[in-house]
């Protein structure tokens, strides 16, 4: 995976397979998303929300 920081915020390149892709492409098409980035950056959120890590949940003990 490529990191890239660009003004205090770091760009991934992430290769997804075909069913990645097209799930994406459905939750932007049904309108439950803007485009594929805000898809990712929600799933990622959810991501840290479930394994408490702050600031994406209210478990104060967990951080990174």
């Amino acid at each position: 995976m490529e990191c890239k920081l660009v003004n205090n915020k770091k760009r991934f390149s992430v290769t997804l397979t075909g069913p990645y892709i097209d799930a994406l492409a459905r939750l932007v098409e049904e309108g439950l998303y803007i485009d594929h980035q805000a898809t990712i950056r929600d799933a990622l959120r959810r991501l840290f929300q479930y394994h408490g890590i702050e600031p994406f949940s209210e478990n104060e003990e967990a951080s990174f």
